[in-house]
């Protein structure tokens, strides 16, 4: 089975603090009011159906994808950043729909500072946004997964934006897949079937529904220019607790 370069998820209880995970507890998330769509294949979405969502940008262009998984953190990909890890070379965008086009519900947000993973096989970043955004049905945090499992047959998705999708206003896209048996992957993956993706999409998560919210399952990771491949979502830990423990 091919592995999506790399798609790292969010099982850290053998690394969180209990002062992160209070502080991630404390935050509502994994709730979007606005999506109704637990069927359905590739689609282009409508505001606030994944009200987490980030578009990572330099320059006021889109580069990569990421997920609102705190207060005032955006977690992505670290192949995104790594290349520029200085924090004013970027913003975050939340609330965004279109790249190009009116988003009557985004805001722009500076960051201060990025810590990339140290963890061997780890691909993960942490931005850290100098103000924390105003939640609402449009921007809402992701639930960060703590060693939760996602069965056989359960229903995903991958979502991101890229310059050959969603038309001219290049319109949020969302995949939809099911976790597989893994086979000679190993007990801690979580595995897909295969799904076209493109490079728009790095950074992005793959995320399941359970118990009635929604968590991040992994982390999407680009490597060059990207085919129909499976996932593969490594569950084991894969960075250390970021949230709160930055100055």
């Amino acid at each position: 089975m091919a592995s999506y370069k790399v798609t790292c998820a969010l099982t850290l209880l053998t690394l969180l603090t209990p002062e992160c995970l209070s502080q991630l507890d404390a935050v509502v998330c994994g709730q979007a009011p606005l999506n109704t769509r637990l069927l359905g294949g590739s689609s282009e979405v409508t505001d606030g159906e994944w009200p987490w969502m980030a578009s990572l940008q330099k320059d006021g262009r889109h580069v990569c994808g990421g997920t609102l998984v705190d207060e005032d953190s955006v977690l992505s990909s670290a192949d995104c950043v790594s290349s520029s890890p200085t924090a004013s070379d970027w913003t975050v965008v939340l609330g965004l729909l279109k790249q190009n086009g009116s988003n009557p519900f985004e805001v722009t947000l500076n960051v201060t500072n990025i810590t990339l993973s140290n963890q061997t096989g780890s691909h993960a970043a942490v931005l850290r946004l100098e103000t924390p955004p105003t939640l609402s049905n449009y921007i809402q945090p992701i639930c960060v997964d703590h060693g939760r499992t996602f069965s056989v047959g359960s229903m995903c998705w991958a979502a991101g934006w890229s310059s050959g999708a969603g038309g001219e206003e290049q319109v949020l896209q969302e995949i939809q897949t099911s976790v597989v048996d893994c086979e000679d992957t190993g007990s801690d993956s979580v595995c897909t079937e295969a799904l076209t993706l493109k490079q728009g999409f790095s950074g992005g998560p793959l995320m399941c529904h359970q118990d009635g919210s929604w968590f991040q399952a992994g982390v999407l990771a680009a490597e060059n220019k990207l085919t129909t491949r499976s996932l593969t979502a490594q569950l084991k830990s894969c960075y250390p607790c970021y949230f709160g423990s930055q100055g």
